[in-house]
């Protein structure tokens, strides 16, 4: 404590020779720098896309819509503040076209496949 100002001058002057550290930001809520938050205008959104069962989602929404056809990019976004404004709390979940059609269940490809025919999504 500084009483009288005295002590003060010390710390003013660690303060102005630290260096500046810039915080690097991320996309994702757990703090990891792979999740690959892209474009959440895409058709196919897979929110969560930090844990593992997540992770396997977004992989077999790729098989399938390529599968099926489809050649654009399958989005995902693991920032929780994104999520949450798709109302989802449990992910894994499934967006297309700005709708959520599966949340906090594993899709296997097959899944994935079901919900497109399901819906009638025009790839």
């Amino acid at each position: 404590m500084a009483l009288f100002g005295f002590g003060k001058k010390k710390t003013q002057e660690k303060q102005a020779t630290a260096p500046a550290v810039k915080k690097e930001e991320t996309a994702c809520a757990c703090g990891c720098s792979g999740c690959g938050q892209q474009n959440a205008a895409s058709r196919f959104i897979v929110l969560g896309a930090c844990c593992g069962k997540s992770l396997e989602t977004l992989e077999n929404t790729k098989t399938a819509l390529r599968e099926l056809g489809f050649t654009g990019e399958v989005a995902s976004i693991g920032d929780s503040l994104e999520i949450a404004k798709y109302g989802v709390m449990q992910t894994p979940a499934l967006v297309i076209d700005g709708k959520v059609v599966s949340y906090g269940k594993f899709l296997k490809v097959e899944d994935v496949k079901k919900i497109v025919e399901k819906l009638g999504v025009q790839l």
